[in-house]
């Protein structure tokens, strides 16, 4: 036990820790007055400045991801380096106090760094999708954690070095992000003209919405930050003294972290279900709205801290989740996590905006804000959507397997190249009969649900099989296990 963690440890502090200077640097430049400085509404209007052109960066990442992942290395890491440098000076200009005094300094360092931090994340992206699902948990908790302890760190630094701190978070997650890849190869995406490049990227996010990033999460995701973004707005106007407070937004972060560790050592290796931690987060949202209305700002830190601990454990389960459809699906990460920050987005600059127009009367924002959670809550996050043990392989991915057959023939038998891998992997890592079932079905394109019917097993039996695949075969996603399929000989 002690060798395994070990080695977890080890893996995560060399490989996927960098992550943590990207949150640390949000948490700092959209969570702080002691960096931002100005009025308590100074810092919503910093974070919708960057989100708006983040928003833009994410969608145009989404269309032209294709094209992007054909990218060779090394023009990954000239744009990740330009990025992280470019970050870098924006931030300051909002963070520093000699540009405190020109707003267009702020507005364009707050616009500037959505630009320049939105490939950043992406790459984070596509590099944690190589995790198991386990992984995935536990490592998302560490980085959150190690966030919460760069946070109280900068902030112990003084109006001096703090500013100067920073704005070095980015670079470092750039710079860290871009030894994460070391091994990043170009994709070969057929991607035809122009024309036909952008419809079939369209076609690829429609597929995605309808089917593993559904549109029932993108609600959900959109509907909850819409109600976390007009808390920020109620805070920065009738108690900004809780964004001068590191102690308390570190804790928040630190606690979030800790609740999905703890989830993480339970979970399996091979799937997750997170629907039931996105309801409880969304259930303390609608409470602390509910105190808003009661109470109004008497108590604004205990509420600050039941909405700062949702929304820091949503962003938690929001990157998990996108690892898990990148891990679990054919979809590239890349398009995983662009159409997922996008939603974030969207719905905490929604709430924000709709705060500010009703800055008057947050009785009627709370009002609001607790439908929206309550309706949207009743159906999003359901297990179906939020649960994830593997998807059948494409056409295109059929069409290669057959491609590798035809080309590295495996003779068993009188049995067909297809159906002699399928032996010969089953043989390699000892599946029993009923897995091997499993795994045929799963090859030649059916479905969980033809999976149930055809055996007439229930859907926990069908992910148990496919756990106890992937175990077997020694993988953390269906991209390796569709590679053990070509290599089987």
């Amino acid at each position: 036990m002690g060798t395994t963690f070990a080695a977890t440890s080890r893996e995560f502090t060399l490989r996927y820790a960098g992550l943590s200077f990207y949150w640390a640097w949000v948490f700092l430049s959209f969570n702080s007055l002691d960096i931002v400085g100005g009025v308590g509404q100074t810092i919503s209007l910093v974070h919708v400045a960057s989100s708006a052109t983040a928003m833009v960066m994410f969608a145009v990442c989404a269309l032209c991801w294709r094209s992007v992942m054909g990218w060779p290395a090394a023009r990954v890491r000239a744009v990740l380096v330009v990025c992280g440098l470019v970050a870098a000076v924006a931030t300051f200009l909002y963070a520093s106090p000699l540009f405190a005094g020109v707003p267009a300094a702020v507005a364009a360092g707050a616009l500037v760094t959505g630009l320049a931090c939105t490939p950043v994340v992406l790459a984070w992206g596509v590099a944690y999708r190589d995790l198991d699902a386990r992984r995935a948990v536990l490592f998302t908790s560490m980085t959150f954690l190690g966030a919460a302890l760069l946070y109280g760190a900068v902030s112990l630094l003084g109006p001096t070095l703090a500013p100067v701190a920073v704005s070095l978070l980015p670079l470092a997650a750039a710079l860290t992000a871009m030894a994460s890849l070391r091994d990043w190869k170009a994709a070969r995406v057929e991607c035809g003209v122009d024309g036909d490049a952008q419809r079939g990227a369209r076609a690829e996010i429609r597929d995605l919405v309808r089917t593993a990033l559904s549109w029932r999460v993108l609600v959900g995701l959109i509907a909850a930050l819409f109600a976390y973004g007009g808390l920020r707005v109620y805070f920065g106007s009738v108690a900004p003294d809780v964004f001068s407070n590191p102690a308390l937004m570190a804790g928040t972060i630190a606690l979030a972290a800790l609740i999905f560790f703890v989830y993480g050592v339970l979970v399996s290796r091979t799937s997750l279900n997170l629907g039931v931690l996105y309801r409880i987060a969304m259930s303390v949202w609608a409470l602390a709205f509910v105190l808003i209305a009661l109470v109004g700002h008497d108590n604004a830190t205990m509420v600050f801290f039941m909405a700062s601990l949702s929304s820091v454990l949503f962003e938690v389960l929001t990157w998990a989740l996108l690892v898990e459809i990148a891990r679990t699906t054919h979809f590239a990460a890349l398009l995983v996590f662009a159409v997922g920050r996008l939603a974030v987005h969207v719905g905490i600059v929604a709430g924000e905006l709709v705060a500010f127009a009703l800055i008057g009367d947050m009785v009627l924002f709370a009002v609001v804000a607790v439908f929206v959670l309550a309706v949207s809550t009743g159906f999003t996050f359901a297990d179906r959507d939020t649960t994830f043990a593997f998807e059948s392989p494409t056409p295109a991915e059929l069409e290669r397997l057959s491609s590798a057959a035809a080309s590295k023939p495996v003779a068993v038998g009188g049995a067909s190249d297809v159906d002699a891998r399928i032996e010969a992997l089953a043989e390699a890592y000892q599946l029993s009969r009923r897995e091997k079932e499993v795994f045929a079905l799963w090859v030649t394109g059916h479905g969980s649900k033809y999976i149930q019917e055809k055996f007439v097993i229930s859907p926990a039996t069908v992910k148990t099989h496919v756990r106890h695949i992937y175990e077997k075969c020694d993988v953390h996603n269906r991209a390796e296990l569709m590679r053990k399929l070509e290599e089987a000989r």
